[in-house]
């Protein structure tokens, strides 16, 4: 990493620490924003709350949230490709549990 960079010389800092910066400074951000998107909205920080008390299918929060399943689909959607949400089948319903960095994401947002 040829570092040829014009800033203060009484400013101090390593070769090995400049190049560790670059490098965080460059690296892919996609991941952490799509967390941080989903989060974001009212609805889906709502939806990750809820899901902490326990699994739930799409007819729970139509019904507690007054949304339309059209919607809440969107909503959970938008948490399973944020890798928040995980769902499984269960005869007719889809029941949506928080995954483990779900988990870990509320819980950091909460402290």
């Amino acid at each position: 990493m040829g570092l040829n960079l014009d800033f203060p010389p009484t400013y101090k800092i390593s070769k090995k620490a400049l190049e560790r910066v670059k490098k965080e400074i460059l690296a892919d951000t996609k991941g952490t924003l799509m967390i941080l998107k989903a989060v974001s909205h009212p609805t889906r920080l709502r939806i990750l709350r809820a899901l902490r008390v326990k699994e739930l299918c799409v007819c729970i929060f139509v019904e507690l949230m007054g949304q339309r399943y059209s919607r809440l689909s969107y909503h959970l959607k938008f948490l399973r490709e944020a890798k928040l949400v995980d769902y499984r089948k269960e005869e007719n319903f889809l029941i949506y549990r928080l995954t483990k960095l779900g988990k870990s994401v509320l819980k950091s947002l909460e402290a």
